[in-house]
């Protein structure tokens, strides 16, 4: 499929043509991925289209804080929904399709698609399609979009957004900041946003049992020189997060805790669950989806992620060094990329 974006103008006549939109919150879903969504969700709305949000995996608990949270339909997945009775379905920061089966990928082939994003590794798989990389989230898109169209930024769209910034840039530390700094600005004074109460506190706060996996991450932590460069890399089993009760979406975030450690340039986490080890990569500069891409995995140049089959923890951890060692290390020249994913 021909790597070509359609314009907002494009994307906008098609939706709003619409009764009936599917959208869903993508694998594991992370801040962006909600606020994207359900800002999506309340565009189209306004507009008078029926709008149905699902999502297979749970947000974290620190983000259920959010009412907005409450109109995601959890515990659903796409392949769990009659295409036939929606319009469009709209993908907003899914990166890639990697998690659903290939059957559902065949169903999906017949459907009219549109595809938002700012992941490097999109493969632009929608019949209308906007990925723009240099964004720095998915609700920065959803905000130009919003301008284009000439929708009202009011209290509820802007809080939305915001959610998303915030997150995937870690606080406008991560990306394109002078963008992220800029668009904030407008959403706090639009929205009338107390950005601590409403934003750092509840965002920021994590729950207990998500610091016990850290703490497990923390212990098993090590790190290895390959070509001059220091890896930093940890995991845990199935055994050690018996007790913690964590969901899919909050193990992605494990990583969080061995992010600015001095003198790693590399880390990565693998977690294992039921049916697959999770991996997640973080860099300081390096291209990181040389690596996840060998694995059918993908994300931003600086933050991406993969799935390794079922193996011992050990055997799990050598793959992933010894890929990194074959591969070697690419500066990434445009410093600008996102690093969440």
């Amino acid at each position: 499929m021909e790597a070509r974006n359609n314009s907002f103008r494009e994307i906008w006549k098609a939706l709003k043509k619409s009764k009936n939109v599917l959208i869903s919150l993508h694998p594991r879903p992370d801040g962006d991925s909600l606020g994207s969504a359900t800002a999506m969700k309340y565009v189209l709305e306004k507009r008078g289209i029926k709008v149905r949000l699902v999502s297979k995996d749970r947000i974290s608990e620190n983000l259920e804080f959010y009412d907005f949270n409450k109109e995601v339909e959890y515990g659903v997945s796409l392949e769990d929904v009659n295409l036939e009775e929606f319009d469009w379905i709209l993908f907003v920061d899914w990166g890639n399709l990697y998690d659903l089966s290939d059957e559902f990928l065949e169903r999906l082939k017949t459907k009219k698609t549109i595809n938002m994003d700012h992941h490097q590794t999109n493969q632009f798989f929608g019949t209308l399609n906007y990925v723009n990389p240099l964004s720095p989230s998915a609700c920065s898109i959803v905000y130009e979009f919003a301008e284009k169209i000439h929708f009202k930024f009011d209290r509820e769209f802007s809080l939305r957004l915001m959610v998303g910034i915030c997150t995937d840039t870690a606080f406008f530390i991560h990306g394109n900041s002078l963008d992220s700094l800029r668009k904030a600005e407008i959403l706090l004074d639009r929205g009338k946003i107390d950005y601590n109460k409403e934003l750092v506190i509840p965002i920021t706060d994590l729950p207990w049992n998500l610091k016990k996996y850290h703490s497990i991450l923390l212990s098993n932590m090590e790190r290895k020189e390959i070509n001059g460069q220091i890896i930093g890399y940890s995991w845990a089993t199935k055994k050690e997060l018996k007790k913690l009760g964590l969901n899919p979406t909050d193990l992605r975030l494990g990583i969080m805790c061995m992010q600015n450690i001095k003198d790693l340039n590399l880390i990565f986490t693998l977690t294992e669950k039921d049916k697959e080890i999770g991996c997640s990569f973080r860099s300081r500069g390096l291209d990181t989806t040389i690596y996840s891409t060998i694995f059918g995995g993908g994300g931003h140049k600086q933050a991406s992620a993969f799935s390794l089959k079922p193996m011992n923890m050990k055997k799990a951890i050598e793959l992933v060094l010894k890929t990194i060692k074959e591969k070697g290390f690419v500066e990434i020249e445009n410093n600008s990329d996102s690093t969440e994913n």
